[in-house]
């Protein structure tokens, strides 16, 4: 017949007070921090998630600000070329403005130069004129008749 060994007993009663033991003093307490664990490492992906999405909008907001920028840029330099090119046109045609004043005070002053040359061309030819009369009619003239024959001289060259 078979033969009971109690040692055998003994040893599964053992084991299973040991798994018991070990089960409720070693294993609930390693779950446990292993879900503390668990639950801190959700946390931190949840809270590096919810950084990167705040960062993907900030660097969203940058850009569109960053594109505002770059269009106010242009914007002003726009503006810039226009109010330079503004005061260009004023400037050249304060300068054309002038170059005519110029050129009209040179005409004035060419003319009346013209002018006097010529008086004093008729002045001379008159005298001239009187000279030869004199040595023609072989008299001395007097105030009266040289003042008549000047005067009779300048309008008929006024004439031509």
């Amino acid at each position: 017949m078979l033969k009971f060994d109690w040692n055998i007993l003994w040893t599964v009663i053992n084991l299973i007070i040991f798994y018991v033991l070990m089960r409720a003093f070693l294993f609930k307490p390693i779950k446990k921090t292993l879900d503390k664990r668990k639950e801190l490492i959700d946390k931190q992906f949840s809270d590096a998630d919810e950084v990167q999405k705040q960062a993907d909008e900030m660097k969203a907001q940058y850009e569109q600000e960053l594109e505002s920028v770059e269009d106010e840029k242009k914007k002003i330099i726009v503006d810039a070329r226009n109010s330079a090119k503004a005061e260009y046109n004023k400037i050249i045609d304060r300068a054309q403005n002038d170059a005519d004043k110029i050129k009209a005070d040179a005409k004035k002053a060419a003319d009346f130069e013209t002018e006097k040359a010529r008086r004093a061309v008729k002045e001379e030819i008159a005298a001239l004129a009187m000279e030869t009369a004199e040595k023609v009619v072989g008299r001395n003239v007097n105030a009266q008749t040289d003042s008549d024959l000047y005067d009779e001289f300048l309008s008929e060259g006024s004439d031509e």
